[in-house]
């Protein structure tokens, strides 16, 4: 995977456009090549996209299909395995809350220049899930707007149960037409020319345990995706950090000194690099072991003793101290509170 100066997206996310028009009865091999991408590289699921060229894709399907619901269609075709490891760490998570987290984090998996475009809102009552394209280079065209986030329900609705239905939805474009279908799909008030484009779920909805939740499938695809995006920027220093700590934790090697030498950089020029993102090497610590944790302590079949050693920790009471800072409860009191 090499290092790119554009933004590019993942073939397998942008095989479902592919498949969206092929669906209408239209040659997509033929739209790619108007648009100037290679239709053949869609059999390599690691492949990657210019989003420009993938923008001009989307501008041309939208003009030659002329269906208000083209983008809902395409969200159809959603498989994990269209979002890479990231689908499978999705339908593994504890909760929608902690999915949706876990998407905003590794979303640069699926575009690279989609980095902060999912927000969300905390109530009482209900949690906002807001998606904002003017964080995203270039900025993507309505219909592709449509069609990410009719797949973020999707998503919901396959970890959580397709009777999921959202409080409210809207848009920040202009109506397209009919917009039927956008309210047959959502099963729920759909609005726009609004404010954000965002969905609105109950509170205890998106906090609920998921059935469908496997804290070692998440630690597994976790990795997968950390190293990917590790090696596919090799300036995000952040991430080449994060995989080194998830790889080396069990071993106790993880100095600032040593984590500098094995990314190939000073450690002076690794805490100048953090500390341009408004990071330093003990916080990015403390968050990777807070979240591999999380992830452990979940695992029944771990026991305290065992986690420890996998995040470090010279002893079983240190991790628990710990863990009790980064969580307001012990890991027993935790465990519990999740089976």
């Amino acid at each position: 995977m090499h290092q790119s100066t554009h933004f590019s997206a993942l073939s397998s996310a942008i095989l479902l456009l592919a498949k969206g028009i092929d669906s209408y009865g239209h040659d997509s091999a033929e739209l790619f090549a108007k648009a100037g991408l290679d239709h053949s590289r869609l059999k390599d699921p690691l492949a990657r996209f210019s989003f420009q060229a993938v923008t001009r894709l989307w501008g041309l399907a939208r003009d030659l299909i002329d269906d208000p619901c083209f983008g809902i269609r395409v969200a159809s075709f959603w498989h994990p395995t269209s979002l890479h490891a990231l689908g499978y760490s999705w339908l593994a998570s504890n909760s929608l809350e902690e999915a949706f987290e876990r998407t905003a984090r590794y979303i640069r998996v699926v575009n690279t220049g989609a980095k902060g475009a999912l927000q969300f809102k905390k109530t009482a009552d209900d949690y906002c899930l807001i998606l904002d394209p003017s964080k995203m280079k270039p900025h993507p065209l309505p219909v592709t707007v449509d069609a990410s986030l009719a797949m973020l329900m999707i998503m919901c609705r396959a970890a959580y149960g397709e009777d999921l239905r959202p409080i409210r939805v809207s848009y920040q474009h202009p109506e397209p037409g009919n917009t039927r279908c956008f309210s047959e799909f959502f099963n729920a008030p759909v609005s726009f020319s609004q404010p954000e484009t965002a969905f609105w779920l109950d509170a205890e909805v998106v906090t609920e345990p998921l059935s469908t939740a496997n804290p070692e499938l998440v630690r597994i695809n976790d990795q997968i995706v950390t190293d990917y995006l590790a090696h596919l920027d090799r300036h995000d220093i952040t991430m080449q950090v994060r995989a080194k700590l998830i790889e080396r934790l069990p071993s106790g090697q993880v100095t600032e000194e040593e984590i500098a030498e094995s990314i190939h950089v000073s450690q002076r020029s690794l805490q100048r690099k953090l500390k341009e993102q408004g990071l330093s090497f003990t916080q990015l610590l403390a968050d990777t072991r807070s979240e591999l944790g999380l992830q452990y302590v979940r695992d029944p079949q771990r026991s305290f003793n065992e986690i420890a050693f996998l995040l470090g920790f010279s002893e079983p009471g240190n991790f628990s101290r710990a863990f009790k800072r980064w969580h307001g409860k012990s890991p027993s009191q935790y465990r519990e509170s999740v089976h």
